[in-house]
């Protein structure tokens, strides 16, 4: 089922929760919303679902107006993150409930009922679970059965809200990976809400990260990571230095890093924000260098430095394999040159960035600085 969502907008009070979401979701794309608390994530899922209704746009399903549907008309399957099983229903009626409570004519006979719920208890890998309670059940077997009640219906649509939130984190890795195998059997059309960035690009087609009630950025996982579109899907992913600098005639200026790797710049002078991971950046021991190591502390694979550097107000941080690091002569108070081999620069007034890394083709960056151009 293809969704298509048009100008929808939410407002609670004076309260702008959604502004304005464009959207299409492909016929069997798994979908992540990504983002903050208060972002807009689970009202979006809510008016999918028929739970919350808009105050504008249009929401189309296959072509069908959505927004014309009451929810029990949508056939949509809902698991919540805090599974919404009713407790004084066994695993096997929690499963047939969907189906038991449709309308006469629609109702599957009792023996079609039982081996639908068998198929999705096996599907679940919890075949033997069926004449428990949910108080008798993990967290992780909890999930798998709101899933399967949730797929009983054959829904057009699956909704997860925070599906692993509640989980401890070996559990919801194990089930992360399930899901995404059940989701390529299944082929279904799913929509999830995360504020989980790793669990929204270990499994997810494409990413939405959501910010304030509007869409940031769409991609998948490679594009969002190696080009967000603009400073705040750069802070949200984390992890990053983010450097005050000046660009002249489409050069950076940051007095004490080693950028030239980097190149030039299709972006209009004045100040700007680079941002550059610490896996980005390497140093080298250099006598009368400006910066300085101001900290070493190691992960065992790989060293973590903390650098001060005079023209900026907060130290940068660098990382670096121990095969990278060692033999350097990386030590605490070791004068460094600090070398920069891909960043993130964003132009304040425009919002809009640019990648570079020493191994861009220059074909690659004269395509971006066009389309940056327009």
């Amino acid at each position: 089922m293809a969704i298509e969502i048009g100008g929808i907008t939410r407002q609670f009070a004076a309260t702008q929760v959604l502004r304005g979401i464009d959207l299409s979701i492909g016929d069997g794309e798994l979908v992540a919303l990504l983002g903050p608390s208060g972002s807009g994530k689970t009202t979006l899922l809510r008016i999918l679902a028929g739970l919350d209704w808009p105050n504008s746009g249009e929401l189309r399903v296959d072509g069908a107006d959505w927004l014309a549907l009451e929810a029990q008309r949508r056939r949509v399957g809902f698991v919540f993150q805090h599974y919404a099983l009713f407790p004084h229903m066994s695993v096997f009626d929690n499963v047939a409930f969907g189906l038991t409570i449709r309308p006469r004519a629609e109702r599957p006979t009792k023996t079609e009922i039982a081996r639908r719920v068998a198929e999705l208890l096996a599907m679940m890998q919890i075949p033997d679970l069926g004449s428990r309670y949910p108080a008798q059940l993990s967290g992780g077997q909890r999930q798998r059965v709101a899933l399967a009640r949730a797929l009983a219906i054959e829904p057009k649509v699956l909704l997860l809200d925070e599906p692993f939130g509640a989980l401890d984190a070996a559990i919801r890795k194990d089930l992360r990976g399930w899901l995404r195998r059940l989701h390529d059997q299944l082929g279904t059309t799913t929509v999830f809400v995360t504020h989980d960035q790793e669990e929204a690009f270990e499994l997810a087609d494409r990413v939405v990260i959501m910010a304030e009630g509007r869409i940031e950025q769409i991609g998948s996982a490679d594009e969002i990571y190696q080009r967000p579109a603009s400073p705040f899907v750069a802070r949200f992913l984390g992890g990053a230095n983010e450097l005050s600098v000046t660009v002249q005639s489409g050069r950076i200026h940051a007095p004490g890093l080693d950028i030239s790797a980097l190149g030039r710049f299709a972006i209009g002078d004045g100040e700007a924000s680079l941002f550059v991971r610490p896996h980005e950046i390497t140093l080298e021991a250099e006598a009368g260098a400006p910066a300085r190591i101001a900290s070493v502390s190691s992960t065992g694979p790989s060293f973590r430095f903390t650098v001060a550097v005079p023209a900026f107000d907060a130290p940068v941080e660098v990382e670096m394999t121990r095969r990278e690091a060692e033999g350097r002569g990386l030590a605490r108070d070791a004068s460094v040159r600090v070398v920069v081999h891909a960043a993130r620069l964003f132009s304040a007034p425009e919002r809009r960035a640019q990648s570079l890394s020493v191994a861009d083709s220059a074909a690659q960056a004269e395509s971006r600085r066009k389309r940056l151009s327009v």
